[in-house]
């Protein structure tokens, strides 16, 4: 028997938390949602399950990207989707590495977002 893929959701607006969280579940997928990165990293073994992080780039606290260069500095994350309701995502230009999958605008398309998920989970077995 195969492990779900347990993917993992930060966004600071409940709604999308739940709308995705359900949604993923519905295709078959594992999901946590936090509402802040500082609530991802105080939780110490979701990291270590994550097949891949959905992250909004502005979030209240630390910005999705940070978050994702405090991971890239301890590890190689797993495969990152940004999404953003904003313009202006001169922030995801500072992260490190390629490990970001796409950069996904809300409202975000359904079909696209789990095309990308599929992708980026089927390139991170590539590399296991």
């Amino acid at each position: 028997m195969t492990l779900q893929a347990r993917i993992v959701i930060i966004d600071d607006e409940r709604s999308v938390r739940s709308g995705l969280s359900n949604l993923l579940q519905s295709e078959g997928y594992d999901t946590r949602a936090f509402e802040s990165a500082e609530a991802f990293l105080n939780d110490e073994t979701v990291l270590a399950d994550a097949s891949l992080l959905i992250i909004d780039i502005k979030l209240k606290g630390m910005s999705g990207p940070d978050l994702y260069r405090q991971m890239f500095e301890r590890m190689t994350p797993p495969p990152v989707i940004f999404i953003s309701g904003h313009e202006d995502e001169n922030l995801l230009r500072s992260a490190p590495g390629t490990g970001a999958v796409m950069l996904l605008r809300k409202p975000i398309n359904i079909d696209m977002l789990l095309d990308h998920i599929r992708r980026g989970l089927s390139a991170r077995e590539e590399h296991e």
